[in-house]
């Protein structure tokens, strides 16, 4: 539950940027976004052939197949549920013997939205940030929080779509930093299961 709620509140504070910027009309607010604008973006531009996000839209818990979720020990099956905005979301969980949660993923999808614009704007309040490339397509991996071993990957397949992938482990709460290697491998997985744009 408090991964949902937090991964929820991380979805939420990036379309309120996005749309928050969208909706400036004078030049004052102009003058100083939150995101940059698409001419000056900060992200790269999509290189490799890019990946068909809304194809997946309405089945996001299909982004892993069993054998990925077993390789990364999550249990099956993963829970689909409405998300923001007449989105789908996924979340993949493992628990022990007293059923708590030991390790999620947390898959959400956006098919026209700059996301990765809306992360790089608060970057300056994060603890971690890094500008990476997942399977060959611009990404964002990040922290929220520097003492829990979490990690947020948002990745662009194709321009102005987006996949973000919030990993949590506890096995890695003497080395939270390390939630991030796992979760990029996650990613990797994730984005190579988007069909390509046709």
């Amino acid at each position: 539950m408090m991964t949902k709620l937090m991964a929820g509140a991380i979805a939420a504070g990036s379309i309120i940027a996005l749309t928050g910027c969208g909706s400036a009309t004078n030049a004052s607010q102009q003058k100083s976004p939150a995101i940059p604008s698409p001419a000056a973006s900060p992200i790269p531009p999509v290189q490799k052939a890019p990946r068909d996000v809304a194809a997946m839209a309405r089945r996001p818990c299909e982004l892993l197949t069993p054998q990925q979720a077993a390789s990364f020990r999550l249990d099956l099956p993963p829970e689909q549920e409405d998300g923001l905005f007449g989105t789908q979301q996924c979340t993949w969980l493992s628990k022990n013997r007293e059923y708590t949660t030991v390790r999620s993923v947390y898959v959400s999808m956006f098919t026209n939205n700059l996301t990765l614009e809306a992360v790089y704007g608060r970057r300056q309040g994060l603890p971690f940030f890094e500008m990476a490339n997942i399977s060959g397509y611009p990404a964002i991996v990040s922290r929220t929080n520097a003492s829990l071993p979490g990690c947020d990957i948002d990745v662009k397949p194709a321009e102005r779509q987006s996949v973000s992938i919030i990993y949590r482990a506890i096995e890695f709460k003497n080395n939270p930093q390390q939630a991030c290697e796992v979760g990029k491998q996650v990613a990797a997985a994730v984005v190579m299961n988007f069909p390509l744009k046709s």
